[in-house]
């Protein structure tokens, strides 16, 4: 099976991480439209107010690291602006 998640962060990245759990034989290609995939939100506010200063540490999962982790096609700086659901389906064998 072969699955394409838009957008990381919380719902595109923990979304790939279920399916590889439940399928270890599924493509899973993850597009993200920024450079990063997974960061802390419960750590913004942190940020925001001087207590954790270095905003790099807010990102608690590289792109590479994931993919390989969960063997997913992770694409970033990737922004989907349309899907062809018209082609995708006269694609498909009868």
């Amino acid at each position: 099976m072969k699955i394409i998640i838009i957008g990381g962060v919380a719902g595109g990245a923990t979304t790939a991480a279920r399916i590889r759990r439940s399928d270890e034989t599924a493509e899973i290609i993850l597009l993200e439209k920024g450079k990063y995939i997974s960061y802390a939100n419960c750590g913004l506010p942190y940020y925001i107010g001087d207590v954790i200063e270095d905003r790099e540490k807010l990102f608690v999962q590289t792109p590479k690291a994931f993919g390989v982790r969960f063997r997913v096609d992770v694409r970033t700086e990737n922004e989907v602006i349309f899907i062809d659901r018209k082609k995708k389906d006269s694609d498909r064998p009868p």
